[in-house]
């Protein structure tokens, strides 16, 4: 068995009995790849860029819409990204960014989010747009409606520390990081873990391909 063969047999393991891995990535379009895992995997959501499906009760698979979606999931699936334990796992992606299996996540709500991290999905939010605009040369109302005491609490949290550290690494648009669709709850050595489920949108990504759309 050839290298490819085998890297289809690894890559189909855990889908249905319906899906063939061999005849979904012999499609060329967005679109055709889109309507074949419509045809054979159960949608989950669906963005500007890409839509995922459920593979099985481990794996959830992440295909690009359009450039965007590639550009995302190329930034999702580089080696260096896993190393953060703040990101769910990747663990097959297409070398072109067509697609990629992500580890499932499962769900979080407003208390479950406070009770693994330590801070609200909105002191989150605010912090972050804090962070964001602190570097400016104008001041902006917002910072300074914050108090020592808040900006104290956010950025001795451990959670915190790790996300800021991780955004400042790799250049993140946080904006959708305040939002409770961007993070999963997934087991890490036996432990429930939040981790980001949506971390490809770099500043270049946005700069090349929503930013100009915003023009």
């Amino acid at each position: 068995m050839d290298a490819q063969c085998l890297l289809n047999q690894l890559v189909a393991e855990g889908y249905p009995a319906t899906f063939s891995m061999d005849e979904f990535s012999r499609i060329n379009s967005y679109a055709g790849k889109l309507r074949y895992a419509d045809a054979h995997l159960t949608k989950l959501a669906s963005g500007s860029g890409r839509t995922v499906y459920q593979i099985d009760n481990e794996k959830v698979l992440k295909i690009a819409k359009n450039g965007k979606g590639v550009a995302q999931n190329q930034i999702e699936a580089e080696p260096f990204l896993q190393k953060y334990d703040l990101t769910a796992r990747v663990f097959e992606s297409d070398s072109r960014g067509l697609y990629l299996e992500m580890e499932l996540a499962k769900k979080v709500g407003r208390k479950r989010f406070e009770q693994l991290t330590g801070v609200t999905i909105e002191d989150l939010a605010d912090y972050l747009r804090y962070e964001n605009q602190r570097h400016q040369v104008r001041a902006c109302a917002f910072c300074v409606n914050h108090s020592p005491e808040f900006i104290a609490k956010m950025s001795n949290n451990e959670f915190v520390g790790s996300l800021s550290s991780l955004n400042a690494d790799y250049d993140f648009k946080t904006g959708d990081e305040g939002r409770l669709s961007t993070w999963g709850e997934v087991l890490r050595d036996g432990q429930p873990t939040i981790v980001l489920v949506d971390f490809g949108l770099t500043t270049s990504v946005y700069d090349q391909f929503y930013h100009v759309e915003l023009k």
